[in-house]
């Protein structure tokens, strides 16, 4: 049996046998609502070894698609067709009052047929909608009973398009005629049908209807209407070879008080167009209202809650991508501050737009009445712009020592407002103060009372700030467990395992521990190799990595150190993840056990093998001359813990042999090798092997709402059988002394892995991990090579962050692998893939990869496969 989870989207499961030479049969095809989750099982009853795989081709849910119309083989009858999902309805209606809705459930392309006796109305409208959206469509009728052609004069259309033009004409009885011409010729006989019906007030209605399935260039141009009894009428058809938008050229720069105001954009479009707003890294909806020809369309934006900067109109269709910038300065009265310089006093302005200065004498502080303006001694500076929607203005007064106390006013004044300050001045003691409001004098003796109370006051506060950054860099697990609170990414909160209880069955005798090398040391902490002593079954002895503590730890240390228990207990066990295997807790440190795995970790695995990597298989034995193969394919009885040739099923499995030897096999053949051996290599296929392993990893860490934080060559564990483990050093990395954590503030980040929106906005989820395993990639197709070789983390490396600049593609890569990486890099983290179609996309090109072992020379393959059976 074959089981798998799915939501929303078109799953197909499709079977293959050994001989079935790789042709896939689709046995079932589902349809599932994109808003639940399903699942889906395959019982095989088999009598030969049969593998099933599961494809899944995501359907994004989405409003409809605008209606569009079609005519029937019976030539009476009008089809309203639109695609779109989930669930839609049809509506048409006719001469703007009457409506006609009819449900369709749970497809996607939805039709309704409009049937001769709706055919003769005035209006025909079909609307298409669902829980997304509404999308409308006018039949195109030229009625010669009005003065105009309605909707419009004019009908656009792309080259494969269905082309409807519908003649129509009133009169007062049923002697007359009509005709649609094209560039006044006649319409072929073909792409046209007529319809005749009567009023109750003997008049007749005519129509003609001219249809084509696929629109060409050639049925461009103008359509004429023609009657006995009415004067012509002609519209004009463009059928285009692309789509377009078109923005009018309009005002880009607004300036604006506190008065009501709002962005507009006048654009021309075909096909309808999807648009937003955007501001300060933020996204608006967008209005569209269209002019009664149908043709000319607006959107207006006035929810800019009169904050100057950038707005961004952003417009696109099935073939083009518009934006409209444009600027907003909002006016505002100046915010003044005053400072005492040495025997100056200057007053700055922040206002838009920039400030004028007045100084005035006060009669004292408390005063309103300050009239006297001060003519000298005044230094106005030019103003200085700080962004948009900002100047600084400066001014500063020269303060005159034949004056032994005074008080001054500087005012700072645009076209929106004037804002004052006043101060104090002092000048009989040894120093000048500067005092706003409100006025507090002091003498001299005060002063130096209070003076040594600030002194003290500033050395307390070193000494608190210097243990504050003594103890900043708390321990905490890079694994974090998070609860999602809300429909955003940014909507979580972490789990707080201080609170749950920790499951004793996990205890492990602290005697039964024998330490012997230091692995890894940190600022927090160490990790040992140990052997552990009945830790899986009595008698046996194990290998494992003990994470402990420094000997001066603190409560809150210890208590994240619990956490990091009880996380990992509550996470579970996964094959790509370094797995708990017990603790101490009790009567002494805390130790928690870990995994051993032998070959360490990743990033210096690969370096190690530069020397030893080869494209395939075939590379190998070509340059070996076949000698390996010959050597290990003794008798099968004595060589079976050397040699084996594993068949599994498509779904990528990690095969071990007796050695505890590990490697990814896939539909078919693959060499199991000792590491152990002289004939020690890396191939293509590992890397990828390696890539699918931690993404399998990863994608069980998602399951678990787990984020890692910290992604990267240097935490991935390699262990017998080139089997990759995640895991967390945290405690025992030393980030003080390690070049790839950059302080950022007031903490030391690994900046280069780390995604925009976690670089930028500290925030971390699972698509911020999607970017770093991007950056892992990279590190393995490159064999170690340290990311954005050549680049300095300074200003201008953020700015190509913010930019969306990408690596170019590791040598070890392949374009299709280096795509996957470039869609992990997508600065919206909507647009990234999630692990689980990371493993999906790898799963294949291991497919394709594993295919070259059968390009072996022929002999080897049929020994290979005599081997394997």
């Amino acid at each position: 049996s074959s089981t798998l989870w799915g939501k929303g989207g078109n799953l197909e499961c499709h079977l293959n046998s050994q001989g079935a030479e790789n042709i896939y049969e689709p046995i079932k095809k589902v349809e599932a609502n994109v808003f639940e989750d399903i699942e889906l099982r395959v019982i095989m009853n088999i009598s030969e070894i049969i593998s099933c795989h599961w494809f899944f081709k995501e359907i994004q849910a989405c409003k409809p698609g605008k209606p569009y119309f079609r005519i029937s083989e019976k030539l009476d009858i009008i089809k309203c067709i639109s695609q779109s999902y989930p669930q839609p309805s049809v509506k048409w209606t006719f001469c703007k009052t009457h409506e006609k809705r009819y449900e369709i459930d749970g497809i996607q392309k939805v039709q309704y047929e409009l049937h001769q006796s709706e055919l003769f109305e005035t209006y025909i409208l079909c609307c298409a909608a669902n829980d997304l959206g509404r999308e409308c469509t006018s039949l195109f009728t030229i009625d010669l009973s009005e003065r105009r052609a309605t909707p419009s004069a004019e009908l656009l259309l792309k080259v494969g398009e269905p082309l409807l033009i519908r003649c129509r004409a009133v009169y007062r009885n049923y002697k007359f005629r009509i005709n649609l011409s094209f560039e006044n010729k006649e319409v072929q006989q073909n792409r046209r049908f007529e319809g005749l019906e009567y009023q109750t007030d003997h008049s007749a209605i005519r129509i003609q209807y001219m249809f084509t399935s696929a629109a060409r260039k050639g049925d461009s141009g103008r359509y004429t209407c023609s009657s006995t009894a009415h004067p012509n009428q002609t519209a004009l058809v463009t059928v285009l070879e692309k789509g377009f938008i078109n923005i009018t050229d309009s005002r880009e720069d607004f300036e604006i008080g506190d008065e009501e105001f709002c962005f507009e954009v006048n654009f021309t479009a075909y096909p309808p167009v999807e648009c937003m707003w955007l501001f300060s890294q933020k996204t608006f909806p967008c209005k569209q209202s269209y002019s009664e020809d149908g043709h000319s369309i607006s959107s207006k934006f006035c929810n800019h809650q009169h904050r100057s900067g950038i707005y961004v109109f952003y417009a696109e269709n099935d073939d083009t991508v518009m934006t409209k910038k444009f600027t907003l300065y909002v006016r505002r009265k100046p915010e003044v501050t005053m400072q005492l310089l040495f025997k100056q006093i200057s007053c700055i302005a922040d206002s838009y737009p920039a400030s004028s200065w007045v100084w005035r004498n006060c009669p004292d502080l408390n005063s309103s009445n300050c009239t006297e303006e001060i003519k000298e001694g005044i230094q106005n500076f030019l103003p200085e712009r700080r962004s948009l929607g900002s100047w600084i203005s400066s001014s500063i007064l020269d303060v005159k020592e034949t004056a032994t106390t005074f008080s001054v006013e500087c005012c700072a004044s645009n076209l929106v407002g004037s804002n004052c300050r006043k101060s104090f001045i002092n000048m009989s003691g040894t120093r000048t103060q500067c005092f706003s409001n409100p006025f507090i004098k002091m003498n001299n003796a005060a002063l130096y009372v209070f003076a040594g109370f600030i002194f003290l006051l500033i050395i307390f506060l070193c000494v608190l700030i210097c243990h504050k950054y003594k103890k900043q860099f708390r321990y905490e697990s890079q694994l974090q467990m998070i609860q999602v609170i809300g429909p955003l990414d940014n909507e979580y909160i972490y789990i707080d395992f201080r609170e749950y209880e920790y499951d004793l069955k996990w205890e492990f005798p602290r005697e039964n521990l024998e330490f012997g090398q230091v692995l890894g040391s940190g600022a927090f902490g160490k990790v040992l190799n140990a052997t552990a002593y009945g830790i899986s079954k009595a008698g046996d002895s194990v290998q494992v990595a003990v994470k402990m503590l420094k000997e001066k730890s603190d409560t809150s240390e210890k208590d994240a150190l619990m956490s990091e228990l009880k996380m990992m207990i509550h996470i579970g066990s996964h094959e790509n993840i370094v797995n708990l295997l017990g603790a101490c807790t009790v009567s002494g440190p805390i130790y928690l056990i870990f995994e051993y795995c032998c070959y360490g970790d990743l990033l210096n695995y690969l370096r190690s093998k530069r020397e030893k990597f080869h494209w395939t298989l075939t590379d190998i034995f070509k340059q070996h001359n076949f000698s390996f193969y010959h050597n290990i394919c003794l008798d099968q009885n004595s060589r079976e813990n050397e040699l084996k040739v594993t068949q599994t099923s498509q779904n990528i499995n990690m095969t071990s042999g007796p050695n505890g030897i590990a490697l990814c096999s896939e539909e078919g053949n693959r060499l199991i090798m000792d590491e152990d051996e002289d004939f020690n290599v890396l191939t293509f296929e590992d890397l990828l092997c390696f890539s699918y392993q931690i993404a399998k990893g990863m994608e069980f860490l998602e399951s678990k709402s787990c984020i890692h934080r910290d992604l990267a060559a240097r935490n991935i564990l390699v262990t017998h059988g080139k089997v990759m483990k995640i895991c967390d050093f945290g405690l025992a990395r030393d980030v003080m002394n390690d070049s790839n954590y950059i302080v950022q503030g007031n903490v030391r980040l690994p900046v280069k892995w780390m995604a925009p929106e976690s670089l930028f906005e500290g925030m971390y989820t699972m698509k911020s991990d999607v970017w770093s395993y991007g950056i892992l990639l990279w590190e393995i197709f490159s064999l170690g090579v340290n990311p954005y070789p050549g680049i300095q983390v300074d200003v201008n490396f953020y700015k190509l962050i913010k930019s969306g600049f990408k690596m170019d593609r590791p040598y070890y890569a392949t374009k299709h692998v280096y795509y996957v990486m470039q869609s992990c890099w997508a600065l919206d983290s909507r647009r990234r893939p999630s692990f689980s179609q990371l493993v999906s996309s790898l799963a294949c090109q291991l497919v394709e990869a594993e295919g070259a072992v059968k390009q072996l020379d022929p002999q080897m393959s049929v020994n290979a496969g005599n081997k394997g059976t």
